[in-house]
């Protein structure tokens, strides 16, 4: 770390409130290192009011910034050029320049396609899918989804009918595939999960410490689903725990939130850096609390 932090090096940071708990600065910095490149990534805590001034030094030498809570909508009005995911989405987490130009765009979905290719599910444009959740992650998902093709038909399933359906209503014109909200545990959702095969939690249902929660119950599960839980701490939640017993290939966010950082890394650096540098152990010893 000291042989490339030199008066050339180049800043990355996490703008947040808060930060403190990001294993952000972690990924980063090993990657840096090992590929040995002279870049550090700092977390900053920034309040709302300061958030403009924090964006605005970005443009003074630095690589760029991760976006996370509470900041993630608000950013998008500092930016000079945003991705077209983002605007769909409302929201950016990766911030860098390009040609003097400070540009946005969210990598979530890059890292959840990523993740679901490190279990041997490459997403075709062939699946019913359904995501659990109205939020930031299920909007941002789900408009992914439906830009990149990647599904036949999308269902917003959400505690709230109202908040499911005004989501779906605000996507659904981002592709051809057809999209609706229903309610989660409605007799019009069972019937959707029975043909679901890819689905995909944005809640935060089931993260520690609130573990025994679920955001489904098991009897929704079939054995041609693929399972995917944003969540990654605990390791393994109920909902994953459950869905495996009903023969569901099932997988966790763990993977998710890497890939996703190294997609910010590659707007950054221009370097893809290889997610064997990671051992997975390791990245569970810093999230997890099984």
């Amino acid at each position: 770390m000291e042989t490339r932090i030199t008066g050339a090096a180049k800043s990355v940071c996490l703008l947040g409130d808060p930060v403190a708990h990001s294993i952000s600065p972690q990924i980063h910095n090993r990657a840096f290192e090992a590929l040995g490149l002279p870049y550090v990534y700092i977390p900053l805590r920034v309040e709302p009011r300061s958030l403009h001034s924090a964006i605005h030094t970005l443009r003074f030498g630095m690589a760029g910034a991760n976006v996370t809570i509470p900041h993630k909508e608000r950013a998008l009005r500092f930016c000079d050029e945003i991705s077209e995911l983002s605007a769909a989405a409302g929201a950016v987490n990766t911030l860098y320049l390009k040609n003097g130009r400070l540009c946005g765009t969210t990598t979530d979905p890059a890292g959840f396609y990523r993740a679901l290719e490190a279990a041997g599910r490459v997403l075709d444009g062939g699946d019913d899918a359904v995501i659990l959740g109205s939020g930031g992650t299920a909007r941002t998902l789900g408009a992914a989804l439906l830009l990149d093709k990647k599904c036949r038909s999308l269902v917003i399933a959400a505690r709230s009918v109202d908040k499911a359906e005004a989501l779906a209503l605000s996507i659904k014109g981002l592709g051809k595939a057809p999209v609706s909200g229903v309610k989660t545990g409605s007799p019009q959702s069972a019937e959707l999960l029975g043909k679901c095969t890819l689905l995909v939690n944005c809640t935060s249902v089931g993260m520690h410490p609130n573990v025994d929660d679920t955001p489904l119950d098991r009897s929704f599960f079939n054995s041609g689903m693929t399972v995917f839980d944003a969540v990654y701490n605990p390791g393994e939640t109920r909902f994953l725990r459950e869905a495996a017993a009903a023969g569901c290939v099932a997988r966790n966010g763990l993977l998710m939130l890497l890939h996703q950082g190294l997609e910010s890394f590659r707007y950054w650096t221009g370097v893809d850096a290889p997610a064997d540098i990671f051992d997975e152990a390791w990245l569970r010893s810093l999230v997890c609390n099984d």
